[in-house]
């Protein structure tokens, strides 16, 4: 298993990598020895032409890590659980277990993604349905398998996670997420990563893709919504 940490003009404010110090931090080719200064995480350089498209970069992840992957944002500070209505952190050497122990579950459940509660809130925590299996999996942090044939999107490099999601559960009839966990993310207070290139016109071009590609019985969104709603007509937990 590897964990792989794609990073965009982030070299001082990167949060993941000191969390998870075993985690490979992936970096443009021209930002390489900013990242070697500032962490000491083993690095996966790539070339900066493929930047700019997260699909294009979590493709380059798949087709060069030769081995089950987890992909994290750069901006998670931990990944947790509550017990008794109380927030447990996780140490490093927890989670990394956990991930091993997911990616044998998700291969036994006979699917090549897994992923964790989207919300870190304890109203959201899903106590009676420890388990989901046609519920979107996210890019935060997505388990996948090197088995998956599968290769994200490239024409929805905004929404590539989302179609990923979907793309599973069109063939595999599920995907594995593990609500009693969640990570805490700060996607809205920093800069670089995706928001570098990510404006509302772009955003609104790439939301029109994903619902003309899936069609709006399954995809619904608004306006201005900044995410989708998705309608899986799988029927699962």
């Amino acid at each position: 298993m590897k964990i792989i940490i794609p990073s965009y003009k982030r070299p001082n404010t990167c949060i993941t990598p000191h969390y998870l110090k075993n985690a490979i931090v992936l970096v443009n080719e021209s930002e390489e020895d900013l990242y070697r200064e500032a962490i000491p995480n083993e690095l996966m350089v790539m070339p900066d032409s493929l930047g700019g498209n997260m699909a294009r970069v979590r493709n380059f992840i798949l087709n060069n890590a030769n081995d089950d992957v987890v992909m994290l944002d750069d901006d998670i500070s931990y990944f947790g659980f509550y017990e008794h209505a109380e927030l447990q952190k996780m140490p490093a050497e927890a989670i990394e277990e956990r991930f091993e122990n997911f990616f044998e579950m998700a291969k036994d459940c006979g699917t090549v993604l897994w992923g964790v509660n989207l919300l870190a809130d304890k109203m959201a925590y899903r106590q009676y349905s420890p388990l989901s299996l046609s519920s979107v999996i996210l890019g935060p942090c997505m388990g996948i398998t090197k088995e998956c044939p599968i290769r994200f999107d490239e024409t929805l490099g905004l929404k590539e996670d989302y179609d990923f999601s979907l793309q599973v559960l069109n063939r595999y009839r599920r995907v594995l997420r593990f609500n009693k966990y969640h990570y805490l993310a700060k996607h809205k207070d920093m800069s670089g990563g995706c928001s570098a290139y990510r404006t509302k016109l772009r955003e609104a071009q790439q939301m029109a893709l994903f619902v003309k590609k899936w069609g709006s019985a399954i995809v619904k969104w608004k306006a201005g919504d900044i995410n989708p709603q998705v309608n899986c007509p799988i029927k699962g937990i």
